[in-house]
């Protein structure tokens, strides 16, 4: 049976990626990465230097430029920092719907219907399209509304789970975190201010272990 991921080149879904080969070492993968115009595209090849070796590797473009509304896909708007407490600015609207939706359409051309997802739940308070019930009514659409009758299963198995336990799981399957990427403004080093960072950060401080990723001179740790 072949298995799907989207794989943003995030530590969460690259976790993800490691976990689900660590529990089926035989079982293909294919790993579906969205190039949404995203402000932080070094993640795209993050994602896909990530799958070389492990998995079929697939980038769909989506182009959500011309929306707006959120500085991760219009560069005329700031990304707030962690200390702004203005995450909700950083919501896509929509994204992860269209991202599965996409996904999904992939996966009926190449008879795949086993769907993993990397929401955590350190995501519930700003993301809704995050929290379990949203993905429980989009597997029912998708199976509604798939070509023929199709089993689509949308996966989440980290949504009640935050990121440091996340963290803790990927550091006993040796996950390459050096190699992931997670900064809002898309900067290598990374900016270290953003919430994306933040939470990185926390959650790797939760385990007393160092991030590997190297961040702006002055961040603190």
């Amino acid at each position: 049976m072949t298995t799907a991921i989207l794989l943003s080149g995030g530590m969460d879904s690259t976790t993800l990626l490691w976990w689900l080969k660590s529990q089926h070492p035989d079982r293909p993968i294919h790993t579906i990465s969205i190039d949404y115009g995203q402000r932080h595209r070094v993640e795209l090849d993050c994602a896909a230097a990530l799958a070389q070796n492990l998995a079929a590797h697939k980038t769909i473009t989506l182009d959500l430029n011309t929306i707006g509304g959120s500085p991760l896909t219009d560069p005329r708007l700031a990304v707030p920092t962690a200390e702004d407490q203005r995450q909700i600015d950083t919501v896509v609207p929509f994204r992860n719907m269209l991202f599965v939706t996409l996904a999904a359409a992939y996966c009926e051309t190449q008879g795949i219907f086993d769907l993993y997802l990397a929401p955590v739940k350190d995501d519930y308070p700003v993301y809704r399209d995050c929290r379990r019930p949203f993905y429980d009514s989009l597997e029912q659409t998708l199976r509604h509304g798939a070509t023929r009758d199709a089993p689509f299963t949308l996966h989440t198995p980290f949504v009640d789970k935050w990121k440091s336990e996340v963290i803790t799981l990927g550091l006993g399957l040796n996950v390459p975190y050096a190699d992931t990427h997670t900064c809002y403004e898309g900067l290598r080093p990374a900016c270290g201010q953003c919430n994306a960072c933040s939470e990185r950060i926390a959650a790797f401080k939760a385990n007393n272990a160092r991030d590997p990723l190297p961040y702006a001179p002055g961040v603190g740790f």
